[in-house]
């Protein structure tokens, strides 16, 4: 990997963090205990289905931005970039989609 790519790299991570902390922010607002009072029985169980949907979502990028911030902190290393089950280079577009990618395509699979 070139050092431009690792400056391009480092900027789409840095800008993924941001936007996760954000929708982190947003899900945890959402997610909160719903309330009893004034709602009818159809109405609870939308908020409480709803409220499961945005756990699950929460837990998704909390679990992304964990794998991100690791991605951050590993990306000097010689070794970054590199599938951890075949050694070969993970490609620089899949590192682009998914930087906490440790595994190449065929491997991941």
């Amino acid at each position: 990997m070139t050092d431009a790519q690792r400056t391009t790299l480092k900027n789409k991570i840095r800008a993924e963090l941001e936007r996760l902390a954000r929708d982190i922010r947003a899900l945890e607002e959402i997610t909160r205990p719903v309330g009893n009072e004034d709602m009818d029985d159809i109405t609870r169980m939308d908020s409480i289905i709803n409220q499961g949907v945005n756990s699950t979502a929460l837990a998704a990028a909390r679990n992304r931005l964990a794998g991100l911030e690791y991605a951050l902190k590993r990306i000097q290393d010689p070794e970054f970039g590199y599938c951890l089950e075949c050694g070969e280079e993970i490609p620089f577009a899949r590192l682009l989609a998914m930087p906490e990618a440790a595994y190449c395509v065929h491997c991941a699979r």
